[in-house]
């Protein structure tokens, strides 16, 4: 059975949030937070680890934030857990009702579905 951290969850909602941005506008910490319903103390833990691995930059300033790197379709979910957790785990559904959860949970679903496959 996959299981995802709490923190790989919120990561994945964080990037999805960006992925929805507009060119290469900065995303504030704090509209990524309520996207996701991401608590800040997380948020900064979580945007850590993805700029230390070169999947977001940060901008300082009245007008920064956080941006993607690279095209979001280049961002799979399992380089976004080798990041976060180190290895290729997956609970297969986020909790929640907001916003992100019903972009992301298709996803999950074909992710379920392979590992039922491969078993």
């Amino acid at each position: 059975m996959l299981h995802v951290s709490l923190k790989c969850q919120y990561a994945i909602k964080a990037l999805v949030r960006l992925a929805l941005a507009r060119g290469d506008e900065p995303v504030q910490a704090r509209e990524i937070a309520q996207f996701g319903g991401i608590p800040a103390k997380f948020l900064e833990q979580v945007m850590h680890d993805l700029r230390n691995a070169g999947l977001v930059r940060s901008l300082r300033g009245k007008n920064g934030g956080y941006a993607l790197t690279r095209d979001p379709a280049q961002i799979t979910f399992a380089a976004v857990i080798d990041v976060i957790e180190g290895s290729h785990g997956g609970a297969g559904r986020m909790p929640g009702d907001d916003q992100a959860q019903c972009l992301v949970e298709p996803v999950w679903r074909d992710v379920r579905c392979a590992v039922r496959n491969e078993q």
